[in-house]
């Protein structure tokens, strides 16, 4: 590895393949995962490495991206100044507050670590039969997890929001698994879910929203029973409290209107009661387009079809009397 950003990016897919063997929760803060470096550099064209200088106290990969470009640069500035002779096997500590590597210990040769021979520890054989078995019984992990959501036409950054959370990565599976479109789901999960849980500090597991609801929000809006807008009032009312959508459709009386005659009575009961603005849109303010919706969805409550509602309204504003 060449450089900080790349170690710390190892060491982040490293923490996502635990949690998603479910043998740790790979939280770097409370120990569960711990990360030193070695650095050592060399001139170019020497194939040997220099001196190896071990960095300890990194509890996130920011720190281990900055210690490794910090420790390079020290390294290669003495390097220059001719002065490799002080570069020495050593361990040295992340100071984030100084934002430098210092020194904790020196150490001279192999006894200083302490190596010697176990006795009482018996080799380990794995067998190939046993290796195959443990391989078979994998589950799904993160590179393969981003294959498989690029294949669904997914964008660059929606696969890595998706795939680098595990329990973001299930809960998808399963929204989709309901028979949800695919990048409506990554949608709301990137824009209004995300946004929720980090307004209330929660994580996906802590929402009362299954993803079984979730998938029958997606589907109510786009057999446009419900508005986008009305959508969004569901949404956040599941998140918090649970409930079904079809539940909340039916208590709130939020079904999307789509009877054109119903709508084309709504757009000229605002349009008589706003004569001056009418005056002013055919005078050239077509901005105020937004305007004559707003009142007319505020008349419907929201329920208006939006792409019904514009088209009745913009042939009442620029009908000829």
């Amino acid at each position: 590895m060449r450089s900080g950003i790349e170690a710390a990016e190892y060491g982040s897919e490293m923490q996502r393949i635990v949690r998603y063997l479910g043998v740790s929760n790979g939280n770097m803060q409370e120990g569960s995962l711990r990360c030193d470096v070695n650095i050592s550099i060399r001139p170019i064209g020497q194939a040997e490495f220099g001196t190896k200088v071990e960095i300890k106290n990194l509890n996130a990969f920011s720190a281990m991206s900055r210690a490794i470009d910090y420790e390079i640069t020290r390294q290669a500035l003495l390097y220059n100044q001719g002065q490799a002779d002080q570069i020495v096997t050593e361990t040295r500590l992340w100071d984030e507050g100084a934002q430098k590597t210092v020194t904790m210990r020196k150490k001279e040769g192999l006894a200083d670590y302490r190596y010697f021979p176990e006795p009482d520890l018996p080799e380990v054989i794995l067998t190939q039969e046993y290796v195959d078995s443990i391989r078979a019984s994998l589950p799904e992990l993160p590179e393969a997890k981003r294959r498989r959501y690029e294949g669904m036409g997914l964008g660059i950054q929606d696969v890595l929001f998706l795939a680098n959370d595990v329990s973001v990565a299930e809960y998808f599976d399963e929204v989709i698994g309901k028979g949800a479109d695919v990048k409506s789901a990554a949608n709301w999960l990137m824009s209004d879910i995300a946004a929720y849980l980090k307004n209330e500090e929660l994580s996906i597991g802590d929402v009362k929203l299954t993803p079984q609801e979730l998938a029958e929000l997606i589907a109510a809006i786009k057999d446009e029973t419900i508005s986008g807008k009305i959508g969004k009032q569901i949404l956040f009312e599941l998140l918090a409290k649970g409930g079904t959508v079809q539940g909340l459709i039916k208590e709130k009386d939020l079904v999307q209107i789509t009877d054109p005659v119903e709508i084309e009575k709504m757009v000229m009961k605002v349009v008589s009661e706003s004569p001056k603005q009418l005056e002013q849109y055919r005078s050239g303010k077509t901005k105020l387009q937004g305007f004559f919706a707003g009142q007319v969805m505020k008349m419907s409550k929201g329920k208006a079809n939006p792409a019904l509602l514009n088209k009745i309204l913009l042939e009442k504003l620029n009908a000829k009397e």
